[in-house]
Order: structure tokens, then sequence, then C-alpha cells
């Protein structure tokens, strides 16, 4: 049976509407087909093994049917029906986008399906299928579990987005590829797709071996950056594009913390929101067809001044020589360390909170783990919103790492209740974040938290741990900018810039790191006009 697109819907003419439109453009390869949600559960959905799109009116009764459908077919892309002009479900429709229990939505009537629902339907589409049929493998890698060498080659290619099949040498797969095609291969062994096979590959010989570079091609570039995140994308990207001879360095996977958000809400442009992969793949192409080169796998570990011109030294021994350089380098969020919690990432688990965010969660209970200001902000503005909020904190007080103000106006607010002494152990709930297990580190024992959200706070490691005191930092290391009233991004050392996360300051969003990534190509332009010292 082909997979289907459903339309769940009690009002005849809607429904009929929907399929008789869907079946016209998709009818050709997917079953196409309509039903009144009788309130029956994930039984209902027995007659379709396997749904890519499902369909639903907002409102009560069939709204409660995309819930049904993503808990028996998780990769299913729900869309809801939105009567044209109706403003009161603004509120449920931005709760249900924020939590991820939808994915799109469609107005009904329209007046142009081409131009209002097949778009949708056609990115819903392909969204599942990149989720759910099995992608052409460039690589199968056999490697005995725990092998060092094998584990980082297999890492690398996945953050990369490279399709990869991965085997232990005990499997059935295992034993009858080096029975076969890699018998007598030395392991780990990395066979590509065009049969060429490389015996105990560390990551640059994959890098090379997969048509990138892994060592600069230039004797000297008028810009170099550190880091393919947003920033240094984008940094890549302007400086290539005004002509510049441009080097990005990258020491593990294009698009930094960025690459592994499964869903970026609030980047411009993308109404549904994009994939964090995506994004960086199609920036990290677009800045090459301009002309950036990219060097992988070999992370920066010194900057100095040679001459005329900066120095920049990688771990391979190579050094890269530019008139300029962009510090790009992102941070890392620390992550709660729970498999449970981050599976939910964008189901009721994420890391920061936006004010798009925090409007959503009214009405809900949520808790904020972090005992920081950033925590404490984010928990007043939740409660402004009309959540329940409850912060979650490791330690004894909150007095000890948030301001003074912070903690006075949490207390004086009567839906933020404060837990002290208390880790997340556990998350709770299929697809959806429902609770949170709790130990209590003083006594041991544990409780549950109902919890429809939970936003953490717990801080980001920024890296500069390899400039070495070459430019200035802050307390906490990031980057201070804006050296002596020259342009706002440059560091305390001339014609070296910084952007994105990395910069003390910077607000942590994506579109604000492509900006000042942006923005850092134009002033190392500009700074090529003059003397470095």
């Amino acid at each position: 049976m082909r997979p289907a697109i459903v339309v769940i819907a009690s009002d005849d003419v809607r429904r009929t509407a929907l399929v008789d439109a869907l079946e016209r453009r998709f009818g050709a390869d997917y079953d196409v087909a309509g039903t009144a949600w009788s309130g029956a559960g994930e039984g209902a959905l027995a007659g379709w093994p396997s749904i890519a799109v499902a369909f639903a009116p907002i409102g009560a009764p069939d709204f409660a049917a995309l819930r049904s459908v993503g808990a028996a077919h998780p990769r299913a892309r729900r869309v809801a029906v939105v009567d044209v002009g109706d403003t009161s479900v603004a509120e449920d429709l931005g709760r249900a986008l924020t939590l991820s229990h939808v994915d799109y939505y469609v107005g009904f009537p329209w007046a142009s399906p081409e131009e209002e629902l097949y778009p949708v339907v056609s990115e819903a589409l392909r969204v599942w299928a990149h989720d759910q049929q099995l992608r052409l493998a460039k690589a199968t890698l056999v490697f005995e579990p725990g092998d060092e060498r094998g584990e980082a080659v297999a890492t690398a290619m996945e953050r990369n987005g490279i399709p990869i099949r991965v085997h232990a040498p005990t499997s059935a797969e295992g034993q009858e590829l080096l029975a076969g095609p890699l018998a007598g291969r030395r392991l780990p062994v990395l066979q590509l797709w065009d049969g060429r096979v490389l015996e105990a590959p560390d990551v640059p010989a994959m890098v090379e071996a997969m048509g990138a570079h892994t060592r600069p091609a230039l004797p000297e570039y008028d810009v170099a950056i550190v880091g393919t995140g947003p920033a240094g994308l984008a940094a890549a990207t302007y400086a290539a594009s005004e002509g510049l001879r441009a080097v990005a360095v990258e020491a593990a996977a294009i698009g930094g913390q960025a690459s592994t958000s499964a869903k970026i809400s609030n980047y411009l442009g993308f109404p549904w929101g994009i994939r964090g992969a995506d994004l960086a793949a199609q920036a990290g192409q677009q800045a090459e067809q301009l002309g950036a080169e990219f060097v992988f796998s070999h992370p920066a570990v010194a900057l100095g001044v040679d001459g005329d011109e900066l120095r920049l030294e990688l771990a391979s021994g190579d050094r890269i020589r530019a008139r300029t350089v962009i510090l790009a380098g992102g941070v890392t969020y620390r992550r709660c360390g729970v498999p449970s919690v981050d599976a939910l990432i964008g189901h009721g688990v994420f890391y920061g909170a936006s004010a798009g965010e925090a409007a959503a969660m009214a009405g809900l209970r949520v808790a904020v783990l972090g005992g920081g200001n950033s925590a404490g902000q984010a928990a007043a503005h939740l409660a402004a919103a009309g959540a329940s909020v409850t912060v979650l904190l490791r330690g004894g007080s909150l007095a000890k790492s948030m301001s003074d103000y912070l903690v006075q106006q949490l207390a004086g607010t009567a839906n933020v209740a404060v837990r002290t002494n208390v880790q997340v152990t556990d998350a709770l709930g299929d697809r959806q974040l429902t609770g949170l297990v709790l130990a209590d580190t003083a006594s041991g024992t544990t409780s549950v938290l109902e919890s429809e959200a939970l936003f953490v706070f717990i801080g980001a490691r920024p890296h500069t741990e390899w400039l070495n005191g070459a430019v200035d930092l802050d307390d906490h290391g990031f980057v201070l900018t804006g050296r002596g009233g020259a342009g706002w991004l440059e560091t305390s050392m001339p014609c070296v810039f910084a952007a994105g996360d990395i910069r003390a300051g910077s607000v942590k969003r994506v579109a604000a790191a492509v900006g000042e990534g942006s923005t850092a190509a134009m002033l190392a332009r500009e700074a090529l006009e003059r003397p470095l010292r």
C-alpha cells in the first residue's frame, strides 16, 4: 500500500474540498483519503499503515486527531486547517506550532491551491520523505564498538549530513562484508559509494576522500574565518560575494551548534521553520559557489602577527596567512546529559527561550532549569505570559547565582515556584513532554513534576581557549569587541573581528549571528585599506 495523505474533518464540505484538491495534485503517488474523526483514537488510523501528511481543522473535535496521528505515525507531517479570517484560534495555533503538535497550517477556503495549498503540502512531503525513506548511503563503515578512530569517522560523517551505514564486524552485515568485498582489510574499514576502500582512516582522510579540503589551497587570503556556524557561514558568503579571497576553518561540522537544531522556528523567511542541518548545508553551498574556500577537520590552535599579516595556525601544522581574521567559533551549550530530555527537544524541551515561545506557554505548566540571570529572566517572561512556572535549581539558593532584583521579582510573582536541591533525571512523555522526574540531591528521593515544557539555561562555553591571550576576553571567556571606537565588531587585535555567539554581548540568536557575520565581512573589507599596525 502506498503512503497516505489523510484529511480528518467532520465537516463534509471542507473534507471533500481538501481531498479533491489533494487528489488532483498528489494522487498519482499517494493514497488520498478523507474521514470524519469519531474520537476512537489511534484505532481509527489502523487503515493507513503509513501516513505521510495528515490534515485536521484546528477546532474540536477534529484537532485531537492530529495528536493521535503523531503517536501512531511519528514521522507524519501534521497540518492544521484554519478558517480564513478566524483570529480566535491564533493563540491555540501558536501554541500548537511551538510545541510541535502541528508542523504547518493552511487557510480554508483558498483562492488558488497552487499558491496557498500545494506549496505547503510539497514541503511537508519533502520533510517526511527525508525522515522516513532511506537515503542512498554514501559510505559503509565496519569497526569494532569502542574503536575511537571508527567512532570519530562515523560521528564526523553523521554530523556533516553524509548518509552512512555502520556495522559491527560480528553483525550479519559486517560478516558478509568482511567475507566479501572487504576481505582482509584492516579495521576500521570504510567503503565509499564508488567502490573505494579506506583502511583504518582518520577523519582528515575521510574528508579528503569525500572531496573536501583539509589544507589551505592559497599562500595567503584577504580574510580567514574561524568557525562555520551561522556567523561564519554568513561571513564567508558575504566576503566571497565582495570578491575577497576567503577561507573558513571548521574543526567538526559545518553549521556549528545550529546544525544540531531539529527546527529553527524564528529565522526570517522560513514560516514553517527550517532544520539547522538544512540551513547549514544550503549556506555552505552558497558560500562555495561564490568562491569561499573551506578547510575541514583541523582546528585553529593559535593566532598571531607575521609582519604585515595575521597568522592562523592549525592543529595539522598548516599556517594560514591573511590580512584580516573573523572569529566565529561559537559556543557549546551545556546539555542536561539526560537522553530522554534531549530526545524531546522541540517537543516541549527548549534550550533558551524566545519571546514567541514564551507567549505560546499561556495557561501551561512549565519548568525552567538553571539559576543564572538568563533563567530568571526567562521565568519572569513566562510567568508574565500566563504560564505556571517552576524554577529548578541544583543548589540551595538562587541568591548565589542570580541578581537580587530577579530573585525578588520571582519571589513576588504568584505563578512562580522555586524548587532547590533538585536534579532532572528523566523526562516523561511519548513524542511530547508531559512531566519530569526530579531527584532531591539532599535526600536522594525522587518525585514527578507535571510539565508541558522545559526551558534549559545551564550555561555555554565559548570556543576561545585556543586564543591564549591574543585578544581580550571577558570573565566568562567571550571575545570583547569595540576596540577604541573602531568597528563595533573589531577585537583588541587590529583587523581581527568577532561575530556571533562567541562575542561578548551577543544575543545568541541565529538571525543575529548571520547579521554579525555579514557585517564583519564588510568591516574586514574596509580594514584591508588600512595597515595592520
